[in-house]
């Protein structure tokens, strides 16, 4: 282990403080209250906002061209538990890992949910994507289709439009039909979903908050999620969720275990949630920080890099390297992408993460200057994740099919040329 990874694993919940922190500040939209703006669903089709018939490319603003980078997360999966939270009375037996009371004093029943699965478990449980600070123009997610050699176009967004395709963007209870994409006028946390509703029943299962905004499905299995959007702004001009001054100016993206954010909290109910098994780095139902920009004030924060780690019981925090305010933006090339934060140097290729195993030293990202494709790719078959960061001019052979155009398909070969991508090459 690194001397700045062991700098972050006592650290804890570094990251995570980082997004509870802000959330907290938001108000009850951000929360799960009786809320704010909040959800856009469509089934337009076509170009500019069909899940069948693509999306096509987008115009971006021109930038310095960067070479792009990636971090593959290898050997993802294994048998295991976690606690999940059901809606079962006090002294109910099924509270087998917790009999006890939530971070608001009700009654919190947990019981131990046990997976065989060895292909990315957890992470092919059904995962919801949260986004806030970030100009969004295209999003797009691709799963497996009845045949294993294609994948299709199952949710998307595009701006050109303002509406997407089996895809539900929350922030309250208040349901609109405008989604302009800019999530960088106030810090509230955004989760996208798919249309269906999440069937609630009997509490056996799952806990179901009384939450309409944030019970919908998630994605399960194997899937691609690919946005095209941008993370420069002025701080200054982000305000709190709930209004009332200076707001939280952190990018962020993630992709989390959607049980997580059903724990009557939005995920931010901290006593009573599937997150951790031991209380400290999250090792429960399954957490990515796809991209993050970690703003605590403290000397692990650096507004110019962004940090990406996987969580989950398997083997607790993996990645999540951060930077901090020891790293200089200008000491790296403009066309650089991912870094070496213990080295100080650029990789010459991707770098790769072994759940459980070795690490190609400490990746980061570069805060990116423009739009770029922003890739999470979560593969069964080959047991992988792949972060990818693309700038709209240099796409690489790999991505050619599914970029710009994104298409409503894509073939299994592309998926595999996506994994194997190791930016720069």
């Amino acid at each position: 282990m690194t001397k700045l990874s062991r700098l972050f694993a006592h650290t804890g919940l570094a990251l995570l403080a980082c997004a509870c922190g802000s959330a907290r500040s938001e108000g009850a939209g951000g929360e799960g209250g009786a809320g704010t703006s909040g959800t856009t669903t469509s089934t337009t089709t076509g170009v500019g906002g069909g899940a069948g018939g693509g999306l096509g490319e987008h115009p971006v603003e021109p930038s310095t061209p960067t070479r792009g980078g990636t971090m593959t997360f290898t050997n993802v999966g294994a048998p295991g538990w976690w606690p999940r939270r059901i809606d079962r009375a006090p002294g109910d037996p099924a509270c087998d890992y917790k009999d006890g009371t939530d971070t608001w004093g009700g009654h919190c029943c947990m019981k131990e949910q046990h997976t065989t699965s060895t292909t990315l478990a957890p992470f092919d449980e059904e995962m919801t994507l949260v986004m806030k600070a970030i100009r969004l123009k295209q999003l797009a997610v691709y799963q497996p289709g009845a045949s294993a050699a294609s994948w299709s176009m199952v949710s998307s967004w595009d701006a050109q439009s303002g509406h997407g395709s089996n895809l539900v963007v929350t922030e309250g209870q208040m349901t609109s039909a405008d989604f302009t994409g800019d999530l960088t006028k106030k810090d509230c946390v955004n989760y996208f979903m798919q249309e269906a509703s999440f069937p609630c029943g009997d509490g056996s299962d799952y806990y179901c908050p009384d939450d309409p905004g944030i019970n919908h499905l998630g994605w399960s299995g194997s899937k691609l999620i690919v946005f095209l959007g941008s993370m420069m702004f002025e701080d200054a001009e982000v305000q709190k969720c709930d209004g009332g001054g200076q707001g939280h100016p952190g990018p962020w993206v993630a992709f989390v275990a959607s049980e997580l954010i059903r724990d009557g909290g939005r995920k931010w109910n901290g006593l009573c949630n599937c997150y951790s098994k031991t209380g400290s780095v999250g090792d429960g139902c399954g957490e990515i920080n796809v991209f993050e920009v970690v703003l605590d004030n403290n000397p692990y924060s650096n507004r110019e890099f962004m940090s990406t780690g996987v969580r989950a019981y398997q083997a607790g925090h993996v990645g999540g390297n951060v930077c901090g305010e020891g790293c200089d933006r200008d000491a790296f090339a403009d066309d650089v992408e991912v870094v070496d934060a213990c080295a100080q140097s650029a990789y010459a290729s991707g770098p790769e993460i072994e759940v459980g195993g070795d690490a190609d030293g400490c990746p980061v990202w570069r805060r990116p200057v423009g739009d770029r494709y922003f890739m999470i790719l979560l593969d069964e078959q080959r047991r992988e994740i792949q972060v990818a960061v693309i700038h709209p001019e240099r796409i690489p052979a790999a991505a050619t099919e599914m970029l710009p155009s994104l298409p409503g398909g894509l073939s299994r070969e592309t998926v595999d040329a996506l994994l194997s991508m190791r930016l720069p090459e």
